[in-house]
């Protein structure tokens, strides 16, 4: 008998819908027959398309918690499917209610080590993955302790930080001093709220190498789909991004290694179910992974994906959260598209008035 897949009907709890460029994601949600019952700080944009707003400071988990209780006592006739978050501010707080209520998906104590990026850089050491030298930032002391034991450049970034926000390459120590007191006194939630879960910093060591995005699906503890992109070089020293292209086009024996890290990383965080972001570079050495995000990559991704692949990693993770079961997913040899997603940057700072 074949089993039946269908979306419609469900209800999605989606924690925090993002600002208007992800539109997109709803459009595509409600497409699928899938009610949305939105926790959010305020009605927005949004409102056309969801179900039930449960308004809440998303900032604030334990009252934002509380409220996902009272609607769930208070409404006996709403039956919440599964969580989900599309926005990287809110990948903890995902992971609280799935513990809380007994939804699919991260469980707090896998998603604290790979938001952190301090603590997934301690993960990797502890568990025989590829690793770089790295050092939390709190102090004079930490950062003698990098101008005299790393060798430059490095990298100082924010541990909760997002699209690069406050990442800087630095060549030599006097630099890096200076860039350390310009992060610490310009940390801002204000600026960059993915900082609303720290505003801590480290350095760490600079990787040579060719950067890629990998794309995942994973359920039960199995990888199901793997799609990887080669990122340009990034313009330095602020990491700014330039172009993306879907499928990579590095040597197949290059991806199968990169695949098998991702594997092998995300067995060993334990994370069994999730729509997962992964980015990595392919040194000299080794592959060696960057950082992890716990949620659909951004900006093109899931338009070059889909374009590239034919697979739709918002109906996916839906699935996923909805615990319905999805076969591996073979890719064909050849794309069905080749794809380059191109940032437009501008050639000098300044203010638009």
């Amino acid at each position: 008998m074949a089993k039946n897949n269908s979306l419609t009907g469900k209800t999605i709890l989606l924690v925090n819908t993002g600002s208007f460029k992800k539109r997109f994601i709803v459009q595509k949600i409600k497409k699928l027959g899938v009610k949305i019952i939105a926790l959010n700080k305020e009605k927005n944009w949004a409102a056309p398309y969801v179900d039930f707003w449960i308004l809440s400071d998303t900032t604030n988990h334990t009252e934002s918690i509380q409220q996902v209780g009272r609607l769930i006592k208070d409404n006996p006739d709403i039956k919440i499917d599964g969580v989900i978050t599309f926005w990287e501010d809110d990948v903890l707080l995902t992971s609280k209610i799935c513990d809380r209520f007994n939804f699919i998906g991260i469980p707090y104590f896998t998603a604290k080590k790979a938001r952190n990026k301090f603590l997934f850089r301690e993960f990797c050491q502890n568990n025989g993955l590829p690793r770089i030298k790295y050092k939390i930032l709190k102090n004079a002391e930490d950062v003698n302790y990098v101008t005299e034991n790393f060798t430059f450049p490095v990298v100082i970034k924010p541990i909760y930080g997002s699209s690069s926000a406050f990442v800087i390459k630095i060549e030599n120590k006097d630099e890096f001093r200076e860039s350390f007191e310009y992060v610490k006194k310009s940390l801002s939630s204000n600026l960059e709220s993915a900082l609303t879960d720290g505003l801590e910093i480290m350095a760490e060591e600079y990787i040579e190498g060719e950067e890629v995005d990998m794309d995942i699906l994973i359920q039960n503890g199995r990888m199901k789909f793997c799609s990887i992109s080669d990122n340009t070089k990034t313009k330095e020293p602020f990491f700014i991004e330039t172009d993306r292209l879907t499928p990579s086009s590095l040597p197949g024996d290059d991806q199968k290694k990169l695949t098998s890290l991702a594997d092998e990383i995300l067995e060993k965080i334990g994370l069994q179910n999730g729509c997962i972001h992964l980015e990595a570079k392919r040194s000299d050495r080794e592959p060696v992974p960057l950082e992890i995000n716990l949620r659909m990559g951004g900006d093109e991704i899931y338009s070059s994906v889909k374009a590239a692949w034919k697979v739709d990693l918002i109906e996916n993770a839906l699935k996923i959260s909805f615990g319905q079961y999805i076969e591996k997913i073979q890719r064909t040899d050849e794309p069905k598209n080749y794809l380059i997603a191109r940032t437009l940057n501008a050639e000098h700072s300044g203010i638009i008035v």
